[in-house]
């Protein structure tokens, strides 16, 4: 079964950007420093070309990618002001030449756990509604299934 890996929701976090920094520092910093007390090996948010924040959580030779940017969709149904995007980064050429079975579905596997810790993390924070997890190959597609958890 796949995972969900795009998340939607309202928090209670400043949207204001700060400086030339975009909006949402304070929000994934919340994020990566809650992955990281949930035991993920997690880099400090990064500036990503002035539109959002990402970070990198690793294990051994593997990356996933966390992107945290704000959309203020609030017209939507359910309303998305924030979205967290969750994706794998790209194998080296030997990871791909050589592991890629064992590989691929440790990549699987972690992205899982990512993204179940972050549903565990902004359920149980009372600033966080309107949770919607999305599928990444249909987000935003009138097929799309959205769902309550990963």
């Amino acid at each position: 079964m796949s995972v969900r890996t795009i998340v939607g929701f309202v928090a209670d976090f400043s949207t204001e950007p700060i400086g030339n920094d975009p909006s949402g520092k304070e929000l994934a910093a919340f994020v990566a420093q809650r992955l990281k007390d949930a035991g993920f090996a997690v880099e400090a948010p990064n500036n990503r070309e002035d539109w959002a924040w990402d970070f990198y959580t690793k294990d051994d030779e593997l990356k996933i990618q966390t992107i945290v940017g704000l959309v203020d969709d609030m017209d939507s149904d359910p309303p998305r002001q924030w979205l967290i995007t969750n994706d794998c980064c790209e194998l080296g050429f030997f990871q791909r030449l050589f592991g890629t079975n064992h590989l691929a579905e440790k990549r699987k596997q972690m992205l899982r756990r990512i993204c179940e810790a972050l549903h565990q993390i902004i359920s149980a924070d009372s600033r966080f509604s309107h949770i919607v997890w999305y599928d990444e190959d249909t987000f935003d597609n009138p097929d799309d299934q959205p769902g309550a958890s990963p």
